[in-house]
């Protein structure tokens, strides 16, 4: 079952949304967005791939910066995810996340699975 969001509030979205998981093909780190529940168009790829940055197996890099305010509140208030720490982003802050939902870290392995190798 996805992780949903009532995205009703957030600017552009007509209602529910779920978190989608892939991964970045440069390093199988998690790529998460949010995903409309109707139509399957993506509403906001929330997470940012930074290489050089250190992160644990169940840690995403959220990009704040690009986000309205309204998406980060709904994000944190899914439960799914907890913010831990501050990073530099060139001149920018984003934000480290930790994957808090069994549901969702189950879904990026599946997503690190069906990668070809």
């Amino acid at each position: 079952m996805p992780i949903t969001i009532d995205g009703t509030g957030l600017a552009g979205s007509p209602g529910p949304l779920h978190i989608a998981a892939e991964v970045y093909a440069v390093n199988d780190r998690p790529a998460l967005s949010l995903v409309e529940m109707t139509t399957g168009d993506i509403y906001e790829t929330f997470t940012a791939n930074v290489p050089s940055e250190t992160l644990a197996d169940d840690e995403v890099i959220v990009g704040i910066w690009r986000l309205p305010m309204s998406t980060v509140v709904a994000l944190l208030d899914s439960d799914c995810l907890q913010p831990t720490r501050t990073i530099a982003v060139g001149n920018l802050r984003g934000a480290i996340w930790r994957i808090t939902s069994p549901e969702l870290l189950q879904a990026i392995h599946v997503a690190r699975a069906a990668e070809p190798a």
